[in-house]
């Protein structure tokens, strides 16, 4: 299956740390220090390289990274540095940032070399730390971390030709008989699904030509419609746009509608597709209405055609001789041949006029519910209200109110003060306290002592 797109997550490698080490040898007890640095880390690159046909290679292995870089060791040794990781991707892959969409690189030639990820920087050890103030540093530095990202990876195919045109109309019979790729034919529409690309050999001359089959295009397209949409890219580098139409009108179609539909779509994507030189091949020629619709094609539409049926093979070795001109020829050749793009006004979409949808009728709770809102009850409501209320007013000022004898006020019996403490008790206390019981102790002894 071919892979035009992967996601991979890239990591590149570590730095190593710096060691701290002494020199310690028999008659050298104090050498100094002697610790080497860590060593760098690996970086992430991409290599341009032919003999890649798709990115199916990180489909099913997104997740890379570099090496780390060694740390340092003693005798002043530095570690080794990371090995790089090398992703190789064919030629005409584009690198997208997954997170800002923004394009970082685009590989056309090959062995073109990007570093993506650099890798960390190993850190120092103590010998660049000594000097006449500290000869016996035990300072170090780490080494620097790794960065990593997400990317996109996109291939735009570079081929020499792009095969344009709708559903079942013999891109991939051509592709089958001019190369040896061999994508799937069926009777029916979308029978491709991904980009085939397949090399036109030339024998006598010892050249080849790339050409490219996508999916066939509808109306729409450029709103995402179908699958050709997002194929379009793979033609944007080819040198020639070749329209397969089917002359005969098999389906329904007229090939001058069809050819101003596919250059409407291709405009509408791109305005570099627009602006690329075509040509159109007429397919079906076999069938009987084929020739009279080729006649009426060439006097609406001024672009060179070459007729041909893949059915019984005609007209094929002036169309392989016509693409190697066009493609490979000398310059005053391919001026000869150089067809002039033609500018197609964009189909403007006919007006339809407004279908007037019937009303839809109520169904029987809606009328149910409609028809004693409009009866009497609500007026009842608001009637009745205000004129009761109004009433009452006027009754209430005709009758003066007779003056309602107040009632006496029912006295509530008195809250019973606490008993004042009686100030004999108060003085009873205070002298109870300062009686002394000396003097009486002394007259008992006078009495006792007279009576002696």
């Amino acid at each position: 299956m071919f892979i035009d797109e992967a996601k991979v997550i890239l990591k590149s490698g570590a730095g190593g740390h710096g060691c701290v080490s002494f020199r310690r040898e028999k008659f050298i007890p104090k050498g100094g220090p002697d610790g080497g640095n860590g060593g760098k880390g690996g970086d992430v690159v991409l290599l341009c390289d032919r003999n890649e046909g798709d990115l199916q290679a990180y489909r099913w292995q997104p997740h890379r990274s570099a090496r780390n870089g060694t740390p340092g060791m003693g005798r002043q040794c530095a570690g080794p540095d990371g090995e790089d990781l090398i992703l190789r991707v064919p030629p005409g892959t584009q690198v997208v940032d997954d997170v800002s969409g923004r394009l970082l690189a685009e590989l056309t030639e090959h062995n073109e070399r990007v570093v993506i990820l650099a890798g960390g920087k190993g850190g120092m050890g103590n010998m660049n730390f000594k000097s006449s103030v500290n000869q016996a540093p035990r300072r170090t530095t780490p080494g620097y971390p790794g960065e990593f990202g997400t990317y996109r990876l996109v291939l735009k195919t570079i081929a020499d030709i792009g095969l344009v045109g709708y559903p079942n109309a013999g891109k991939s019979t051509l592709t089958n008989a001019f190369t040896a790729a061999r994508p799937k034919m069926a009777p029916y529409p979308f029978t491709t699904l991904h980009v085939n690309v397949g090399v036109i050999e030339y024998p006598e001359t010892f050249g080849r030509i790339f050409m490219a089959d996508i999916p066939g295009l509808i109306e729409g397209a450029h709103e995402n419609r179908g699958l050709g949409h997002q194929f379009l890219r793979h033609i944007e580098r080819c040198t020639l746009l070749v329209f397969i139409l089917d002359m005969a009108g098999s389906e329904n179609r007229k090939p001058w509608d069809d050819f101003r539909i596919l250059e409407r779509e291709l405009a509408l994507y791109s305005p570099i597709l627009a602006a690329k030189p075509r040509l159109v091949v007429a397919n079906k020629m076999d069938l009987p209405e084929a020739a009279a619709n080729l006649a009426k094609f060439r006097d609406k539409v001024p672009v060179l055609v070459a007729p041909i049926s893949c059915y019984s093979r005609e007209g094929f070795d002036e169309l392989k001789a016509t693409l190697w001109k066009f493609v490979k020829g000398s310059p005053e050749e391919r001026a000869l041949l150089q067809p002039t793009p033609v500018k197609v006004k964009a189909v403007k979409a006919k007006a339809v006029a407004p279908t007037i949808k019937p009303a839809a009728k109520p169904s029987a709770k809606k009328v149910a519910k409609a028809v004693p809102a409009k009866k009497a009850k609500p007026v009842v409501k608001i009637v009745a209200k205000p004129i009761a209320k109004k009433v009452v007013k006027k009754v209430a000022a005709k009758q003066p109110a007779k003056p309602v004898a107040k009632k006496s006020p029912v006295k509530k019996p008195a809250a019973k003060k606490p008993a004042a403490k009686k100030p004999v008790a108060k003085k009873l206390l205070k002298p109870v306290g300062k009686k002394k019981a000396a003097p009486v102790k002394k007259a008992a002894i006078k009495t006792k002592a007279k009576k002696k």
